[in-house]
C-alpha cells in the first residue's frame, strides 16, 4: 500500500452484506431505496451507489441536487430522489439530468414545472407530507390536499411518489410513529377520493425498519427467505406498544412500496436505543479509520502532553504521535476517554487532540515503530457508536465527519 498518514478503509463487501440481510425482510413488492446522501454517510457516494446498484438496488436517495448530479456524472442512471430543498437556480439541472425532486409546496412545484416547460420535458416528483417532523412537507389538511391535486393536474409534473418521515422511530417508545402513519394514510385517502393515485408510497426509515424487522422476526414471516435472523425482542414496553397500537393488516403496512434505509446499510443501528434490536442482524460496519505512528518517544513521569497539559504522565511512559486530528474528523472531545488500537491492543488518547495530530499512551505495548498502522475507528470497542457515546453525539455525525483530506480506500 502507498504510504498514507490517515485513510478510511471502506468494505464494499460489508455494504452488500448489510443490504442483503435487510432485503431478506422485504416482500417482493417493496423496493429498497438506498440512501447515499452526505457522501454516502462519509463512505463515498459514487463507489457506494455503484455497489448498491450492482447488487440490485433500483432507487437511490440524496439530500441535495448536487449529490444527485454527482451520481449522474458518474453514469448512475437509476431513479435518484432529491429529498431536500433545491434552489430555483438548480431546478433546470434537476430536469436536465432526470432527477426526482421532492415537492413540498405549490410554489416549488410551479417553479419546477416552469423549468420543465423550458426544457420540453416532464419531470418526476415525490410529494412530501409533514406528519410530525415539522420540517419540509405539506401539512395534513384540506388545503394541502387541494394543492397536491393542483400539482397532479400539471402536465409537466409526474407524481411518482409520496412520503413522510418519522420523527421518533429510532426510539423504543414509538407511539408517535403510529400517529404519523395515521395522518399520512388520511392524506392518501383524501387524495384517492379526488382521483389522485400515486404509485410509490414510502414512510419507513432505518428506525421504522428496525421495528418492522423485530416484529417480523417474532411472528410475521412475510415470506422471508432463509429464515429470520433476529431474536425475540425482550423489551416489555415495546411489546405492549406493538400489541396496543398495532391494528389489523400487519406491520407490513409500514413497508408500503419502498423503504428508505440509510445508517443500517453502513452497519449501524439508527440509535443507541436500537442497538439490542439490531444486534442479531449481524450488520457489519463498513468503515475503518486508520492512521500511522509518526514518532515514538519515552517521557518521564509528570510530563504534560499537548495543549493545556490536560494529560500528564503518571509514570515513565511511552508515547506514540499520530498524524491525524480533528481537521480529519477525529473529534477533539475524544481527548477525554478516547482510545485506539495499536498492535491489537487498546491505547488511550494522551492529551488534547490537535488539529492535525494526536498522541496515545502505548506504555506496555511492545514493538511499536514509526510507520505502523493504528486503528482509530471501526473495530469492537471503538466503532462509531462507541466514539459517539464519548463525544455526546450519534454515529451518523461521527461517520459523516471523517474529513475530505482522508482518502477512502475500497476493499
Amino acid at each position: 500500500m502507498v504510504y498514507k498518514r490517515a485513510w478510511a478503509e471502506i468494505s464494499l463487501s460489508s455494504l452488500v452484506h448489510n443490504l442483503t440481510v435487510l432485503c431478506k425482510f422485504l416482500p417482493k413488492n417493496t423496493d429498497m431505496m438506498g440512501i447515499v446522501k452526505a457522501d454516502a454517510y462519509g463512505h463515498g457516494a459514487v463507489p457506494v451507489a455503484r455497489a448498491f446498484v450492482d447488487a440490485g438496488v433500483r432507487h437511490l436517495g440524496v439530500a441535495i441536487c448536487e449529490e444527485g448530479l454527482e451520481l449522474r456524472m458518474s453514469g448512475i442512471d437509476v431513479p435518484v430522489l432529491v429529498m431536500g430543498f433545491t434552489p430555483d437556480q438548480l431546478l433546470y439541472e434537476v430536469v436536465r439530468h432526470n432527477l426526482t425532486q421532492t415537492v413540498f409546496s405549490l410554489a416549488g412545484a410551479s417553479a419546477l414545472a416552469a423549468q420543465a416547460v423550458e426544457a420540453g420535458k416532464r419531470v418526476a416528483v415525490h410529494i412530501k407530507i409533514d406528519t410530525g417532523m415539522s420540517r419540509l412537507g405539506f401539512l395534513p389538511n384540506e388545503k394541502s390536499v387541494a394543492q397536491i391535486c393542483e400539482i397532479a393536474s400539471n402536465p409537466r409534473l409526474d407524481i411518482t411518489g409520496i412520503y413522510t418521515h418519522f420523527a421518533t422511530s429510532d426510539a423504543l417508545d414509538n407511539s408517535f410513529m403510529f400517529e404519523q402513519h395515521e395522518r399520512f394514510m388520511w392524506m392518501l385517502s383524501q387524495l384517492a377520493l379526488r382521483g389522485v393515485h400515486i404509485p410509490i408510497k414510502h414512510v419507513s426509515n432505518s428506525g421504522a425498519f428496525s421495528h418492522i424487522i423485530s416484529r417480523i422476526g417474532r411472528d410475521v414471516p412475510l415470506g422471508v427467505t432463509g429464515g429470520s435472523c433476529v431474536r425475540e425482542v425482550s423489551d416489555i414496553s415495546m411489546k405492549e406498544i406493538f400489541h396496543s397500537q398495532h391494528t389489523s393488516g400487519g406491520y407490513d403496512r409500514y413497508l408500503m412500496d419502498a423503504v428508505r434505509v440509510g445508517i443500517m446499510l453502513y452497519g449501524y443501528p439508527p440509535s443507541a436505543e436500537m442497538i439490542d434490536v439490531c444486534a442479531p442482524l449481524g450488520l457489519r460496519p463498513a468503515m475503518r479509520l486508520f492512521s500511522r505512528v509518526s514518532m515514538v518517544k519515552e517521557l518521564d513521569a509528570g510530563v504534560g502532553i499537548s495543549y493545556g497539559h490536560i494529560y500528564k504522565t503518571q509514570q515513565k511512559s511511552t508515547i506514540a504521535v499520530l498524524p491525524i486530528g480533528y481537521a480529519d474528523g477525529y473529534p477533539r472531545r475524544l481527548s477525554h476517554g478516547g482510545k485506539v488500537l495499536v498492535n491489537g491492543q487498546f491505547a488511550p488518547i494522551a492529551g488534547a487532540i490537535c488539529m492535525d495530530q494526536c498522541m496515545v499512551d502505548i506504555t506496555g505495548i511492545q514493538d511499536v515503530n514509526p510507520g505502523d498502522p493504528v486503528v482509530m475507528m471501526g473495530e469492537p470497542g471503538i466503532c462509531a457508536d462507541n466514539l459517539a457515546e464519548i463525544v455526546g453525539t450519534i454515529s451518523y455525525e461521527i461517520l459523516c465527519g471523517v474529513g475530505k483530506r482522508v482518502p477512502r480506500v475500497y476493499v
